[in-house]
């Protein structure tokens, strides 16, 4: 799989013959993680040190143990919230050197196994590691740093409202109907048709001011080119009522929804997205929201290096798929990290050049 759909660069490799020094840490309550899969992965390994994590606390002591045994490349093992928390945990820790960062897919939300070349399976798995054993497949991956936290994506809104009626759901009297199918799609599926959508029509809209915090931010159409003068630090970018205003450096919010179409062609910037269409207009049309298609009046896509978003009684923010609570005020910044490659993803030419803004006019 070619890497057309990620801001990926190539890095440099490591000078040293050494062979990499390579971490698994997997999220025990992962979708596909149980113990036949954790003794098929034992079976996989070579040199590499497994650990499993059940809880926020283990995964803290975890990451110190990896920041001082001091291992080039953690493979996360769960979706994007586990890369998230594993990768946090570890910056949190200020090391000297991040390690490199990888994913396999065994998650619910996986936006980034997508974006980084993961494989699904047993033998995705065994292909996976063998590429992480390579230092040559490494790359840059642009983030989004937010509260100490690094993460492809966070917003506030209808993803935030999605996730906090999704939590609801699994642990409401629809599990009995669908035991642990509710883990997934589904139970995504149902929070939508359950409880968002009421909530997006009976309660207002959120009214935020959102503001340029870094380098000049731009107004960008459907395609990903400028429109109009770029936005100075310090300048209102938007102020109003909002659906969603959201923020990610990679094109998926799960499932392979293109939520985010020109995440993907920004050099230096993220996309920023903020929409104020009510149920209505998204229903009929969610299949072209999700493949990015969706063309309205009321979609404002930006592309910025830093924002801050303003609320003045609060409203739930997600980071990385995960809800993180209610929040009035949110500073978003752009971060890069070394990344990992799956087995499915072709490094990306060193003289491949991420396309720059392009100018309407």
């Amino acid at each position: 799989m070619q890497l057309n759909s990620a801001k990926l660069a190539p890095t440099a490799p490591s000078a040293s013959d050494a062979p990499c020094k390579v971490a698994v840490v997997l999220n025990g309550n992962a979708r596909a993680v149980n113990e036949r899969l954790v003794s098929d992965l034992r079976g996989l390994l070579q040199d590499e040190t497994l650990y499993v994590s059940h809880s926020l606390d283990q995964s803290r002591f975890i990451a110190r143990h990896l920041v001082n045994q001091n291992f080039d490349v953690v493979l996360c093992g769960g979706g994007d919230g586990t890369f998230t928390q594993v990768l946090s945990d570890i910056s949190a820790l200020r090391p000297r050197r991040l390690p490199a960062m990888g994913l396999l897919r065994l998650g619910t939300g996986n936006a980034l196994a997508n974006v980084l070349g993961s494989r699904a399976g047993l033998k995705g798995l065994a292909a996976d590691l063998r590429s992480t054993r390579d230092p040559r497949r490494r790359s840059t991956l642009d983030l989004i740093g937010c509260e100490g936290r690094l993460s492809p994506f966070a917003g506030v809104g209808l993803d935030a409202m999605i996730l906090e009626d999704y939590n609801k759901t699994r642990q409401g009297v629809l599990r009995k109907v669908f035991g642990n199918r509710i883990n997934g799609p589904l139970g995504y599926g149902l929070a939508i048709a359950s409880r968002s959508t009421w909530r997006l029509a009976r309660n207002e809209r959120p009214i935020v001011t959102i503001r340029n915090e870094g380098a000049p931010a731009y107004r960008l159409d459907l395609e990903g080119r400028r429109v109009g003068r770029p936005l100075q630090r310090g300048e209102v970018i938007y102020h109003g009522p909002v659906t969603i205003a959201a923020t990610s450096t990679i094109p998926f919010y799960g499932f392979r929804c293109r939520l985010f179409p020109q995440a993907d062609t920004l050099e230096g910037r993220f996309q920023l997205r903020v929409s104020s269409c009510g149920p209505a207009e998204i229903v009929p049309q969610l299949h072209k929201l999700f493949s990015g298609e969706l063309r309205s009046d009321k979609i404002m896509d930006y592309a910025a290096s830093a924002v801050s978003i303003h609320h003045e009684s609060g409203t739930p923010f997600q980071i990385g798929g995960d809800l993180v609570g209610i929040r009035r005020s949110i500073q978003l910044k752009l971060e890069q990290v070394e990344a990992a490659l799956g087995s499915d993803a072709e490094l990306p030419a060193e003289e491949r050049q991420v396309p720059s803004l392009r100018s309407v006019g």
